[in-house]
């Protein structure tokens, strides 16, 4: 017979086993994404290619790992900004949904060397959630 706090830890165990099953399995670094995430919600993120030249173009695979209860994830709005010259970029990227809480968003270009902010609104409904990457271009 199994006693008292062995039996809420196999019941704990258990709760989470099925919670964790109910969240969408979120990327690592072992398939090259990266996570980004706050109080409110977490993805993960892989840009491809990996290595972004001042210029080229280049596309980012998203999927929301965790988002606030309620509603579904509806879109996720792609930019970039250089906070050092206060300027973003020179072309609106598109965003596509790839699967449940999968987006990719193509026709990303940094036209400058320098350090750049990626943002991620992850959109549902009214609410929006910011997360962003800091990428460091080199020339």
């Amino acid at each position: 017979m199994i006693g008292w706090p062995a039996r809420v830890l196999a019941a704990a165990v258990m709760a989470l086993g099925a919670s964790a099953q109910a969240e969408p399995a979120c990327p690592g670094s072992a398939e090259g994404y990266g996570r980004l995430g706050g109080p409110n919600a977490e993805i993960s993120v892989r840009l491809e290619p990996a290595v972004s030249k001042v210029g080229q173009f280049f596309a980012v695979d998203i999927v929301v790992c965790r988002a606030p209860a309620g509603k579904t994830v509806q879109t996720i709005v792609v930019d970039a900004t250089m906070p050092a010259h206060g300027h973003g970029m020179n072309y609106r990227p598109a965003v596509a949904q790839t699967g449940e809480g999968a987006f990719r968003a193509t026709g990303l270009m940094l036209h400058m060397p320098g350090e750049w902010w990626l943002t991620f609104d992850v959109v549902q409904g009214d609410r929006r959630t910011r997360l962003a990457l800091n990428v460091l271009l080199k020339p």
